[in-house]
């Protein structure tokens, strides 16, 4: 389904305007997937050792929800275009009790998530070849999970670049931000010596405390916490650095509210967020 949420003026203009002047600070450039990416002109050459056509460069995204394309969810919505939802689903016959189908809590569209916005920019730049994009993100999931399946969803494709955006979901219950910073140090590790890849860590965009789940009693998030930890991570293993976050904090800065970027309210960014996100890891592929 298609997300219908918009963010207002002039708030999604101050967004935008930030990431635009954004200076981006990175321990490292995803320089062998760049090379790849130039060098790649999408014809046939002379076989590999296995006989093969060279393959073209691959790109897998680890993440959550945000990586899915999730958007808003209905109760955010207002009643009168919830009624509206609810009569296009029961005329396409999804609502009947004989369908199976269960209306969806919140829409998911994946043609407006950052990683299909990046691969475009990427098109866009070195137009002579292609990329295969494998969306690995799975709403709900944790940095835990996502370790326990970074062999089937990264490693056996061999990619040529990993973007790893997973820290929204992390919990007390979880275990500190210091465990969080030891997963995911892992997690890098694991991926710098099981493939070829450059690596970005991304940090997340803003959320808040998830009001329209919990009331005033919701939480406040400790996000920033593990914000430091990717940080940290980037200059300990040299890898790139996507500070996301960062872009989000200087726009609220630049008086530009959280709530009002959020699709859901909570965590979801909408399409001006993720093409927030597109902008940042674009900045990687500027040649200092």
């Amino acid at each position: 389904m298609r997300t219908a949420f918009r963010a207002r003026e002039p708030y999604a203009g101050i967004l935008r305007k930030t990431a635009r002047e954004y200076q981006i600070y990175s321990p490292a450039r995803p320089e062998r997937f760049m090379e790849k990416m130039y060098k790649n002109r999408g014809n046939i050459g002379a076989p590999d050792e296995e006989g093969l056509q060279r393959k073209n460069p691959v790109m897998v995204a680890l993440g959550d929800s945000v990586t899915a394309g999730h958007f808003e969810s209905l109760i955010t919505w207002p009643p009168e275009q919830i009624q509206k939802f609810l009569l296009e689903i029961q005329k396409k016959g999804a609502a009947d009790a004989g369908t199976g189908e269960i209306l969806p809590l919140e829409i998911t569209d994946a043609r407006e998530s950052y990683l299909e916005k990046f691969r475009y920019k990427l098109i866009d730049k070195y137009e002579r070849t292609s990329v295969s994009t494998i969306n690995a993100g799975i709403a709900g999931d944790n940095l835990i999970s996502m370790e326990q399946r970074v062999n089937r969803d990264v490693i056996r494709y061999q990619p040529d670049l990993v973007l790893v955006n997973g820290s929204l979901n992390w919990e007390a219950s979880l275990g500190t931000a210091e465990e969080y910073k030891m997963v995911l140090k892992r997690l890098v590790q694991r991926i710098k010596s099981e493939t070829e890849a450059d690596i970005i860590l991304l940090t997340p965009n803003g959320d808040l405390p998830n009001r329209p789940m919990f009331g005033e009693n919701a939480p406040i998030p400790t996000t920033k916490e593990r914000v430091e930890k990717i940080r940290e991570i980037a200059e300990e293993e040299k890898v790139c650095l996507a500070d996301v976050y960062d872009v989000w904090e200087k726009a609220r800065e630049a008086g530009c509210p959280w709530e009002e970027m959020l699709a859901n309210r909570v965590n979801h960014p909408g399409v001006e967020g993720h093409e927030v996100y597109a902008e940042v890891l674009m900045k990687l592929f500027e040649r200092r």
